[in-house]
């Protein structure tokens, strides 16, 4: 397998995703980096056909895997660790926005949660999702614009949207 090739094919559509996740340009290199360092370690594994759905799904736990690390490590800082020049109230309502949305995509069953996010967040285009899933690309159309709905439809309920 040809790293480079694919480096240069996917380094910013999973950057975007990466970025998406995290918010941070910073955070977002590392994710990647760490990605591709997988893909790398598991290169007699990896996927031959829908090797992006495969990237992607390993960006998004690897960006789990962090947050979950930074949350045992960090658990509820003093305010006066918080770096100076942030707006603590604009990143908390930020990231209040991002639980609602991320809440009611968790409450989607599959595959709308999966479809959504490889879309949304990903990127991915629909013929990818419909080889992903083995269903044509008229499904994966089809089940991200109910998977929309669904979500609209939570978060109006919860009164969020």
């Amino acid at each position: 397998m040809n790293f480079e090739a694919l480096y240069t094919a996917c380094f910013h559509k999973l950057y975007r995703f990466a970025l998406n996740l995290s918010r941070s340009e910073a955070e977002a290199e590392e994710i990647v980096q760490e990605t591709f360092l997988r893909a790398m370690q598991h290169a007699a594994r990896l996927p031959e056909d829908n090797l992006d759905a495969w990237l992607f799904r390993v960006a998004r736990n690897v960006h789990i895997s962090r947050l979950r690390k930074r949350q045992k490590e960090v658990g509820d800082a003093p305010l006066d660790m918080v770096p100076s020049g942030v707006d603590v109230e604009d990143q908390l309502t930020r990231q209040d926005q991002a639980l609602h949305v991320l809440r009611a995509l968790h409450t989607l069953d599959d595959p709308y949660k999966e479809v959504f996010t490889l879309r949304a967040l990903g990127d991915v285009g629909y013929p990818q999702i419909a080889a992903l899933f083995g269903k044509s690309e008229s499904w994966a159309r089809v089940t991200y614009h109910r998977a929309r709905l669904l979500l609209t439809q939570r978060m109006t309920k919860e009164g969020s949207l």
